[in-house]
């Protein structure tokens, strides 16, 4: 398949505008355009709908970029891959992570790890876990940190625990079940609560914890972000169940951290495809990953009951 031509898709998409795509890649704008035709005859798609002002997506060509757009970005890595081989440096360090422990964990790891190794470039990628699940499987990344498991339907995934980290309710200081030393399903089921969308793993545990408390509770707002429900907590739209790490993103004063009972966890770990050597930049920064936990486990007895090593 035309590579040149999957380059133009790319464009078009991203850029919305033929033209663009058209000055991006310095050619004309019907050369693009016979590059588009190009790929929709080798795949046998038509892949947009042609009208005299623009080009829209149909929805076999939405698909396709959707299923391809991970492979398609790849591209964009290949001048950077020319580049360290020429240098002969021995490649950068690429990192794929969650917004979940991107800011609260991952961040001050690799701030520890510039300032031992000054000069290793690292490229660190956030994304959401299905596009990440996606996207560890090509081999764009040396490291994936996330929370476990993690599989692939065509590639192999080592899944390696580094940690675990307690459920716990985020509520304002101020708030009547910041009296409690731990919160039950029954004592949150009356309160607004924030949750995660229905489909990401974290809800499901929390809506498994109030099923099993033989409670349900009220959602007013769902997000599939949670750094962003951590934010409404703080900005008084209700309660979150979340974890310690996850509500390092944000400033916690004037709120506070309950654990919920029964306890429940959750794993964090590293992913890589199997059978993939570890670079010696991977290796040094899961060492300073541990260090950070380490560091967050001495702030005070509920952070080091909440955010156990299991490494």
């Amino acid at each position: 398949m035309n590579i040149k031509a999957l380059k133009a898709f790319r464009l078009i998409v991203i850029n919305g505008s033929l033209a663009t795509a058209a000055q991006s890649m310095h050619l004309s704008q019907p050369a693009v355009s016979r590059l588009i035709s190009l790929l929709e005859h080798e795949a046998k798609l038509q892949l947009f709908y042609r009208t005299r002002r623009r080009l829209t997506l149909t929805p076999e060509g939405e698909a396709f970029y959707r299923q391809a757009e991970h492979l398609l970005a790849g591209f964009d890595e290949i001048p950077r891959i020319i580049e360290d081989i020429k240098a002969k440096t021995g490649g950068n360090f690429r990192l794929v992570t969650a917004p979940r422990i991107g800011q609260g964990l991952v961040s001050p790891a690799l701030a520890l790890m510039q300032k031992e190794t000054p000069g290793v470039r690292c490229i660190v990628d956030i994304q959401s876990r299905f596009d990440l699940e996606n996207r560890i499987g090509t081999r764009r990344y040396d490291l994936g940190i996330v929370s476990l498991p993690v599989s692939h339907s065509l590639v192999e995934i080592d899944n390696k625990p580094l940690m675990r980290v307690r459920a716990e309710a985020l509520l304002p200081e101020d708030h009547p079940l910041a009296e409690k030393e731990q919160l039950t399903a029954s004592d949150l089921a009356p309160y607004p609560m924030l949750g995660l969308w229905p489909s990401q793993i974290w809800r499901q545990q929390v809506d498994d914890f109030f099923r099993s408390g033989g409670a349900v509770p009220s959602y007013t707002v769902e997000t599939r972000s949670s750094l962003m429900a951590c934010q409404m907590v703080r900005d008084g739209a209700g309660i979150a169940v979340l974890d310690r790490v996850c509500a390092q993103a944000i400033d916690l004063k004037g709120l506070t951290l309950r654990p919920i009972e029964p306890a429940r966890w959750i794993s964090f770990g590293c992913i890589h495809q199997r059978g993939a050597t570890l670079s010696p930049h991977a290796l040094h920064f899961l060492d300073c990953l541990k260090r950070i936990v380490a560091q967050l486990r001495t702030r005070g007895p509920e952070y080091a009951e909440s955010i156990v090593p299991l490494d």
